[in-house]
């Protein structure tokens, strides 16, 4: 079974810079009720929640390169296990 990737975002401290969605487009996206990061629908836990998501483990390069650019630290992933 491939890995996967649970990837959240401290949404509200969000400063909208944009770097995540640059470097890893198939998971993040700028929201536009907000103007802040989210999560890609594709990949969240549930509908209504746009700041977590679980992601295959292919995808953890891109995660990993928005989450060490982001100027604020928001964004926080981890291996699921099992």
């Amino acid at each position: 079974m491939a890995g996967k990737i649970r990837v959240w975002i401290d949404r509200e401290q969000c400063i909208a810079d944009m770097i995540c969605v640059s470097l890893c487009p198939d998971v993040f996206e700028m929201s536009e009720e907000d103007g802040k990061s989210q999560i890609v629908p594709k990949w969240r836990v549930s509908p209504d929640n746009p700041a977590e998501g679980i992601v295959p483990e292919d995808l953890r390069d891109c995660v990993a390169s928005a989450a060490e650019a982001c100027p604020v630290n928001i964004i926080h992933y981890e291996e699921i296990k099992g």
